[in-house]
């Protein structure tokens, strides 16, 4: 793959093994904080579960990686997990999957296929997006021109944030960095200069590519 792919929402899949039921959750995340606050939440509300397992890639480049058994035999449960992750090339994401046992004990290559797949089987139902790059520009315009702003962000796809209301209107627009210096210009000559633009940083946001069913 050449672009950077995550997943734009939640999703959730179960996978019964030999009367074992594998619930397996899939969440987007920005850093460690969200999807450690994530897990815990979710085995708040499996606490009668045997094991809830996870693995989580963080950064472009997946810097971070972090994954559990917890409790299961070591290397059947986490790894399996981040290896789902690993070979769809996802970053920015966080699955869990919630073991509810059923009797009859799988095994070691048993709980790995089962891991695996279910983990697997959750990335091929999710809705998958690119994250992609977009400047943040702090516009600011006299409210003579809110309409001819907001025509103009609404021709070019362009989102717009954190608007305020004082001697002049100011705003913060996502302009795709691809295309932002063109944009911009296309801003100013729009409104003949009479705009102010300055990029305040950056942001990456997942531009979805692959919806599924719900």
């Amino acid at each position: 793959m050449t672009q950077t792919i995550t997943i734009k929402r939640h999703f959730q899949e179960t996978f019964i093994v030999k009367k074992s039921r594998f619930i397996a959750d899939i969440w987007p995340i920005q850093d460690e904080r969200q999807a450690k606050t994530t897990i815990q939440t979710n085995r708040q509300l499996h606490t009668d579960a045997n094991h809830v397992a996870f693995a989580y890639t963080i950064g472009l480049q997946r810097e971070i990686q972090r994954m559990s058994d917890n409790g299961e035999p070591s290397g059947t449960a986490g790894k399996p997990i981040l290896d789902a992750i690993l070979k769809n090339e996802l970053v920015n994401v966080l699955i869990t999957v919630t073991r509810y046992f059923g009797g009859i004990k799988l095994g070691a290559g048993g709980l790995i296929r089962s891991y695996s797949q279910s983990a697997s089987q959750v990335v091929n139902r999710a809705d998958l997006a690119f994250l992609t790059s977009f400047d943040i520009i702090q516009a600011v315009f006299d409210y003579a021109m809110i309409d001819q702003f907001n025509y103009f962000a609404k021709i070019h796809n362009i989102k717009v944030t954190n608007m305020m209301y004082a001697g002049q209107i100011q705003a913060d627009c996502y302009l795709l960095t691809s295309r932002s210096p063109e944009l911009q210009q296309l801003l100013i000559n729009s409104f003949a200069g009479k705009i102010d633009l300055k990029q305040t940083g950056k942001i990456l946001l997942p531009i979805l590519t692959k919806e599924n069913d719900q």
